[in-house]
């Protein structure tokens, strides 16, 4: 008897210590410890997506877990850690996938999400923005209280016939890492985030968890700075330089406790290669000092030569130039002489006054007086009357010295121009220096014209040789294409109409012969025009 109840007991014990080992193995809490066994990560099911949509699953896995994704809920497939697209395919189409979460390398059982593939709906979330109204509503269900001055708030309308009211909240503040908040039983239309510093942004994207495919908005929220704002400091900073001094770089750091950090535009180092006034601006950093504005100095690299110039004037000009007490780049002086004589080509010297920045030295600057009214007459050519190409060249006065215009086109240096019309033009001369202009207005091109139109409009009624008004004893010939004599014209008359006996002629070709005095010699020109209706 003795014997068998020690080999009851023992057997006993071997079963206690097997089933032990059982109960460890699956996680199930043993003699007051603990519940060793992994939570599943969150997840919204079933999900309904649209036809062929194509965007991966999403889970929650808890703090520090790792996502394990499945096709089955077979034992023997292997996880992969990147969620999967479902087929979208076929509208009514029901597909399950599986998800765990592995943390401190005990993973969770596996938790099944059933998508559904429905037509397209066109669901939108509606009137999504920031309302800094509604925070103190909410200030009892945070520690510290919210506020406008360190939380924000999302907000906005969910479109009950289409989708629920369950989302995934990604957010980051201040650009920072992506925080996911999401609870499936819970419905939201708005979300919160608190204990914020003056001026930080949260940027929160929307993601419906029932209905994937609703596009997810993204808005950008912000604490107001109010009285945090604040303008970086420099008091440090040398705000004037002489040109061509060497310098250091401008602080990314402000005087200011705690010191405001930021960036430099145009550039960190000061240019004094060059005078003037450069305005330097500081922009802080926008994540560490959103409440920081931004800070303009105004630095002047001071010159060490005033700029004035030599310059040229014509004698006898009035009234006189005024030499200026301060230079164009801002330095104060006597001159001496004090004023410009108009008569005689001399130096002026420039003494700026003492005690101005960067001790600018003495400028001796040329003024040189150029004669006036040197130019007393002009000599000209013009090609023979009817030429092909018409050319006016001026004789006198030549030289590198002289610009030319013909009428009120540009001067130039050569003193030929072609192609010039039938008329009367005028022609000037003038030094480069602009002191001596003479101008003559009587310079004739003999022409005709091409074409006339006689149909009483005012304009090109009559054809004529005009040119020739002055060439007395100028007799005009006109002929049809046969050899008939139609009309005989003066250049001295109105021309002709275009009639024969009173009765209009045709629209062609005329010739004509025309008669005119040219150096004393009477000369013959013959050619034709066009009548047009």
């Amino acid at each position: 008897m003795g014997k068998f109840i020690r080999s009851f007991v023992f057997l006993f014990f071997v079963y206690i210590l097997s089933n032990t080992a059982v109960f460890a193995k699956n996680n199930i809490e043993i003699s007051g410890h603990e519940n060793l066994a992994t939570a599943a990560p969150s997840v919204y099911s079933p999900v309904t997506y649209w036809q062929n949509c194509s965007k991966p699953l999403m889970a929650i896995p808890s703090g520090g877990g790792t996502l394990n994704w499945y096709l089955t809920n077979l034992p023997t497939e292997f996880p992969t850690s990147t969620a999967p697209i479902p087929i979208t395919t076929i509208i009514g189409s029901t597909t399950t996938y599986y998800v765990s979460q592995t943390i401190a390398g005990v993973e969770s059982t596996r938790t099944p999400i059933v998508v559904k593939v429905e037509a397209n709906s066109g669901a939108t979330i509606l009137n999504y923005r920031c309302d800094r109204s509604q925070i103190p509503d909410y200030s009892l269900d945070y520690t510290p209280p919210a506020t406008i001055n360190n939380s924000v708030l999302f907000d906005w309308a969910n479109n009950n016939a289409f989708i629920s009211q369950t989302y995934f909240c990604t957010y980051s503040v201040q650009g920072g890492a992506s925080v996911t908040s999401f609870n499936p039983n819970k419905r939201e239309s708005h979300f919160i985030v608190s204990n914020l510093l003056p001026g930080q942004s949260v940027e929160l994207t929307l993601t419906s968890a029932s209905h994937p495919c609703v596009p997810s908005q993204t808005i950008t929220c912000s604490v107001p700075c109010g009285a945090s704002s604040t303008t970086p400091t420099f008091a440090s900073v040398p705000t004037s330089y002489c040109i061509n001094e060497a310098t250091t770089n401008l602080p990314t750091s402000s005087d200011d406790s705690p010191a405001i950090t930021g960036t430099w535009s145009p550039d960190e180092k000061v240019k004094t290669a060059t005078a003037g006034t450069t305005n330097y601006v500081f922009t802080p950093d926008p994540v560490l000092f959103p409440c920081a504005l931004t800070r303009k100095l105004a630095i002047t690299v001071g010159p060490v030569e005033p700029s004035f110039t030599d310059f040229s004037i014509c004698s006898g000009v009035l009234p006189v130039p005024v030499l200026s007490p301060t230079s164009p780049n801002g330095i104060s002086g006597d001159w001496s002489p004090s004023s410009v004589d108009n008569t005689t080509t001399k130096d002026y010297l420039f003494t700026p006054f003492p005690g101005q920045a960067c001790s600018p030295t003495a400028k001796t600057i040329n003024v040189t007086v150029n004669p006036s009214n040197t130019i007393l007459s002009m000599g000209w050519t013009v090609s023979e009357a009817f030429a092909d190409n018409q050319i006016v060249t001026v004789t006198d006065p030549l030289g590198a010295n002289y610009l030319y215009q013909l009428d009120d086109g540009p001067f130039q240096e050569e003193t030929v121009f072609e192609i010039v019309s039938l008329g009367m033009h005028s022609i000037t001369v003038k030094d480069v220096n602009g002191c001596s202009v003479l101008r003559n207005d009587n310079i004739l091109v003999i022409d005709y014209p091409r074409f006339f139109t006689p149909n009483n409009d005012g304009f090109n009624d009559y054809w004529n040789v005009f040119t020739l008004v002055d060439k007395f004893g100028s007799k005009i010939q006109i002929f049809d294409r046969y050899g008939k004599l139609i009309k005989e014209i003066s250049p001295n008359g109105t021309g002709w109409n275009g009639t024969y006996n009173g009765r209009p002629l045709p629209a062609t070709d005329y010739w004509f012969v025309v008669d005119y005095p040219e150096d004393g010699i009477i000369k013959k020109y013959r050619s034709h025009f066009s009548l047009k209706r």
